[in-house]
């Protein structure tokens, strides 16, 4: 069972899920979890979504992290029982006397942070440390942290592979064609997947074919399959778990 741990659809900017369900077809895609795009906290769309095929699509929400109203919005979203996580930024604060108070919210009900870089951001001690001050949140690190290659600050890699060490602790690979310096396969980025896959597991890698990428050719979206499948350090086991079973087990979605 292969699930899209992040994809795009809309109103505007990015085309309605009407126009994903053939590509999903055409590459085996059996789920997927709907991401909010940045600069939309609109979720309605979304949860119209998933409420009309719950058993193949959960959301991933946004919210003004700007309010003080924001952590209620989480306890709202997440009682609609179609909002699985929250999309925010790894620098994001809270205005008011407790800077750390939506991420609270949304350990508190139980949703997933799916947080954005960029990389020097993610590797921040302050965001270390705000992952020590709530060791029950999950969080998902988009992009394979926001890493760039073949030019990623090292010691900034270095502290993204060591957030593994916190159990509840995922990341995601997606975003090489915006990403990787080389086209398909993104040979660039190898050797840091290669590390990626030793310090996280495949038990805690999600995966994205990014099919709402600009200008995408014919069988890019497929391609991301075989982008994974292709890598020789994965087992037949780590297959299944990055390309859907992780996914499946983070965002809530049905076997």
């Amino acid at each position: 069972m292969i699930v899209d741990s992040h994809v795009h659809v809309g109103r505007w900017k990015y085309p309605p899920l009407e126009e994903y369900l053939p590509a999903m077809a055409q590459a085996g895609v059996a789920a997927a979890v709907l991401v909010q795009f940045v600069g939309n906290t609109d979720n309605a769309y979304l949860t119209r979504c998933v409420a009309a095929d719950p058993a193949r699509f959960a959301a991933v929400a946004m919210v003004d992290t700007d309010t003080h109203g924001a952590p209620a919005h989480v306890a709202r979203l997440a009682a609609t029982g179609h909002v699985r996580g929250v999309r925010l930024w790894a620098s994001t604060r809270s205005p008011g006397p407790d800077p750390l108070a939506l991420w609270r919210a949304i350990a508190a009900v139980g949703l997933v942070a799916s947080v954005r870089g960029p990389l020097a951001d993610i590797a921040h001690p302050g965001f270390a440390g705000l992952l020590a001050e709530l060791p029950g949140l999950r969080v998902r690190l988009e992009h394979v942290g926001f890493t760039t290659y073949p030019d990623a600050d090292r010691r900034a890699f270095d502290r993204f592979l060591a957030l593994a060490e916190r159990p509840l602790t995922y990341t995601m690979w997606a975003g090489f064609h915006a990403n990787s310096g080389t086209p398909y396969p993104h040979a660039d980025a190898d050797a840091y997947l290669r590390e990626t896959v030793a310090a996280y597991g495949a038990r805690r890698i999600t995966w994205s074919g990014d099919w709402n990428r600009p200008d995408p050719g014919p069988g890019d979206y497929a391609a991301a399959v075989r982008h994974v499948l292709e890598r020789p350090y994965l087992a037949e086991d780590d297959h299944r778990l990055i390309l859907g079973g992780t996914a499946r087990e983070l965002f809530g979605l049905a076997p």
